[in-house]
């Protein structure tokens, strides 16, 4: 069981850290792998949640928790940040758009 634990979280630590050094330029590369990461730590999961207690596993739910949050918290500051790129880029179209309806209006 111990090692199963270990083993996810290190899936997280390492899921973290991608996470962490993600940026525009690595983010499509880094997604999937991401993403197979947390496919593994569900697989560990699940076994772990079908060969023992709830009461057994409590035990360790603590530091994975934690682990879980912060992850948490990195997907949604990329998020917050895609968001932000977009709703700017979305400005700059608009403010393109109205102007070249000024040059059509004032031709």
């Amino acid at each position: 069981m111990k090692e199963k634990i270990e083993k996810i979280k290190l899936l997280l630590f390492e899921v973290e850290e991608i996470l962490k050094n993600t940026t525009n330029n690595n983010f499509d590369r880094n997604f999937p792998f991401v993403k197979k990461l947390l496919k593994e730590s569900q697989t560990y999961k699940s076994f772990l949640l079908a060969n023992y207690s709830r009461e057994e596993l409590m035990i360790f739910e603590q530091d994975l928790t934690k682990l879980t949050k912060q992850i948490k918290r990195t997907f949604d500051n990329i998020i917050e940040n895609k968001k932000i790129e977009l709703d700017s880029i979305k400005s700059q179209m608009r403010y393109t758009q109205n102007k070249r309806k000024l040059v059509n209006y004032i031709r």
